[in-house]
């Protein structure tokens, strides 16, 4: 599939299209409330340091984890290996869990989130399947084959508490309940039981057990009381050998135990990728022109946000947010006969940049009075406004949602119209994304 916009031209002063995004706001979070998150009838089984031997620490160990929104088959009788969609809960759900029902955006947004969350540990969030030979933890994000939230009772589960992290395979589940915050805590916290952190009764802590209380829980640098459910029973805890690096027997820092756990955030020091793949270097146009722009954005650390700009001969003609994807904007007239340059500048989430540019003409047409010749840039001629309602409203897809396509844009406004004679709006015509697949 391939993302569309319209770039739409204008040929007197004042005449403009308005940008229309023709979607909804993601879906807001289902009235979840004081209700459990993790399954409460489910006993994990407990393993790593002080269960299992050996129960070797993967202290200082950065890790993946992968949030798969794509569905899966599960496999039972295999542990619960996420390389081969292994669970011991496979009966549970009917043996499958069917994708993640929102849009490319929402899911980017949910992954930005839950990055926000872990951004002080080196853990990296991928939307893509890593190879099997780079450690990482799956949260499945979906529905079961039998139901979602309502069916089940709880909002997700963890096979397993694995303290100390001592197998950084495994597999877990989140099922939807819809916003994109509420989704976060969910992720992180069936993760974080994978590896090694337990309930606590804190309501502003990513390991509380029950929903509602707090907006968007983080992971707490506090020592805070682990609870045995969802009715706040005190517990004594069953990784203590790792929480009382921090705190107190019956206590947990999950900060501090993440901390300890992946050690300091991986630097993205990898730059993102854009090509302009439409027009090609040289081309040359009929005038007036009818053809596609169309761009790829690309990043290692899939799915990316890129802030993106477009300059048309050095006027910048749109900027928005872009999730990495090949985009396609309809170019429909407005450019004037000779040589111009598009030029696309992008950044990644972590501020890296990439640039790309190519170099096309317009020809002359004779039988065409817009076509004529080049219009004289030192007459002093400008373009008005684009329009009277701003045309710069576009959402922003991000950790709380944005805009449902995950691109916000506007246009220019004013300013000399040189050898474009006109300026551009964005147009939101069709939706739709092609998206690369890693390995």
């Amino acid at each position: 599939m391939v993302r569309t916009f319209a770039f739409a031209s204008i040929f007197t002063v004042g005449l403009a299209v308005a940008p229309s995004t023709g979607h909804g706001a993601p879906a807001g979070d289902l009235d979840w409330t004081g209700r459990p998150i993790t399954a409460p009838d489910y006993d994990p089984e407990v393993i790593g340091i002080g269960h299992t031997d050996p129960g070797l620490p993967a202290f200082d160990s950065p890790t993946i984890l992968f949030t798969n929104f794509d569905g899966a088959d599960l496999n039972s009788g295999c542990g619960n290996d996420p390389r081969n969609n292994c669970s011991v809960l496979s009966f549970q759900f009917g043996g499958k869990i069917l994708p993640y029902s929102g849009d490319a955006a929402e899911r980017a947004s949910i992954v930005q989130a839950v990055r926000k969350d872990v951004e002080d540990f080196g853990v990296i969030v991928l939307g893509e399947r890593p190879p099997d030979n780079q450690p990482y933890a799956m949260v499945l994000v979906g529905n079961s084959a039998v139901g979602g939230v309502s069916e089940h009772g709880f909002a997700g589960v963890a096979p397993t508490i694995d303290c100390g992290n001592t197998n950084p395979y495994i597999t877990s589940f989140a099922l939807e309940v819809g916003g994109v915050n509420s989704m976060a805590t969910v992720i992180n916290q069936e993760a974080a039981h994978t590896w090694g952190l337990e309930h606590v009764n804190n309501p502003a802590d990513n390991l509380h057990p029950v929903s509602g209380g707090h907006p968007d829980p983080k992971y707490t640098d506090s020592c805070d009381k682990i609870v045995a459910n969802t009715d706040l029973d005190p517990a004594n805890g069953q990784c203590n050998a790792v929480h009382t690096m921090f705190c107190n027997a019956g206590y947990q820092n999950s900060y501090q135990e993440m901390l300890a756990l992946f050690g300091p955030p991986i630097p993205d020091d990898v730059a993102p990728s854009v090509t302009i793949d439409n027009p090609g270097e040289g081309d040359v146009l009929d005038c007036p022109v009818e053809f596609d722009l169309v761009v790829t954005l690309d990043d290692d650390r899939r799915p990316q946000t890129m802030s993106t700009t477009i300059y048309l001969d050095d006027q910048e003609v749109l900027s928005g947010l872009f999730i990495d994807s090949t985009l396609s904007f309809p170019v429909s007239g407005g450019i004037a006969p000779g040589m111009h340059t598009f030029r696309v500048e992008i950044e990644d989430e972590s501020g890296n940049p990439a640039s790309a540019e190519v170099n096309f003409e317009v020809a002359t047409n004779p039988g065409d009075p817009m076509c004529a010749a080049a219009p004289d840039p030192t007459d002093g001629t400008t373009a008005g406004d684009v329009g009277t309602d701003g045309g710069t409203d576009g959402g922003t897809a991000g950790a709380n949602g944005g805009s449902d396509e995950g691109c916000g844009c506007r246009t220019s406004h004013g300013g000399p119209a040189g050898p474009m004679g006109a300026f551009v709006s964005c147009l939101f015509v069709g939706v739709a994304i092609r998206r690369r697949r890693g390995a």
